[in-house]
């Protein structure tokens, strides 16, 4: 029981170093950063921080101090819109956070909740949107706050694929409607083509080339952030109730728990377990996987992904 109750501190302690380091590629004070070529999306960044930041109060108020001074590029319409299908604790995390975006700034964030004390630290600060993890604030610079900044990132991550609208709207996070319009404003500029194949219309880049070349240095890796960070909340969940099971309970749980977030984990191209997560190790082997998934999250290692 020790060794699973150390294993729980490590995978809490790992996923805030991921959360930290992400937060310091966007430029919030921090002595952690291992992420500079991992591309940073910032909404499932903001509400996954919200719900983490209990443990961590300084990561929320960085974190906090950020969305105050650089709000405005960052997508109320999608934070709205990927809180919808969050759980109730996630959402009210939310709110306390956006209640403090709102009360120092001119934001409007999703919030409906009374603003705590805070005091902005000023730390937060960037010169450019100039490095690799920021091709997603970058977008938004050249082509606004809006679903085609967010449809280029998807885009340019595989420039060479096809997409239909209906792909787009898991990592884009807006309407298929609001998509549907800004795939035709993309097309009438020339930056996408647009071909009929079994009475869905798929766009590509129309010149890679030429496309890639304006938007400056892309970064080695586009996590599908959504379906991770849902996946580790999913993880820092079981992890937490480790003590709650004696071992015939936690065989049950930790199969029935990973069927759950399976998904998740395809979803998000993640690596699965060796083992099998079932029997008498059923447990041990989960939060094995599960501390060395972190582990390589944590560290910027790309060997996290299939």
């Amino acid at each position: 029981m020790m060794q699973t109750a150390s294993s729980s501190a490590s995978i809490r302690e790992h996923v805030l170093d991921l959360v930290w380091s992400l937060w310091a590629e966007l430029g919030v004070s921090s002595w952690t950063r291992r992420h500079e070529q991992w591309a940073v999306d910032p909404e499932p960044l903001i509400a996954f921080t919200a719900r983490v930041s209990e443990a961590d109060r300084r990561l929320r108020d960085e974190a906090i101090d950020w969305c105050i001074r650089y709000g405005g590029y960052v997508s109320s319409t999608r934070l709205r819109n990927l809180l919808k299908d969050e759980p109730a604790d996630a959402k009210s995390a939310f709110e306390m956070f956006g209640a403090a975006v709102n009360a120092h700034s001119n934001q409007n964030w999703p919030s409906n909740a009374e603003a705590g004390k805070y005091q902005p630290s000023r730390r937060s600060s960037l010169s450019s949107f100039e490095a690799p993890a920021l091709i997603a604030l970058r977008l938004r610079a050249l082509f606004g706050v809006a679903a085609r900044a967010d449809i280029l990132r998807v885009v340019v991550a595989e420039p060479a694929r096809a997409f239909t609208a209906s792909d787009l709207v898991p990592d884009v996070n807006y309407t298929k409607r609001n998509i549907d319009n800004a795939l035709d404003s993309l097309a009438m500029a020339g930056l996408l083509e647009v071909r009929s194949v079994r009475n869905q219309h798929q766009h590509r880049l129309a010149d890679v080339a030429r496309l890639l070349g304006f938007v400056g240095e892309r970064p080695q890796v586009f996590p599908r952030w959504l379906p991770i960070f849902r996946c580790l909340a999913a993880i820092l969940d079981i992890a937490a109730r480790t003590q709650e099971f004696d071992s015939a309970v936690q065989m049950v749980e930790a199969s029935r728990w990973f069927r759950k977030i399976v998904p998740l984990i395809e979803a998000s191209g993640l690596v699965m377990p060796v083992a099998h997560i079932s029997g008498p190790e059923a447990w041990s082997t989960l939060m094995l996987w599960a501390e060395d998934l972190t582990t390589r999250l944590a560290n910027g290692d790309a060997s996290a992904f299939r």
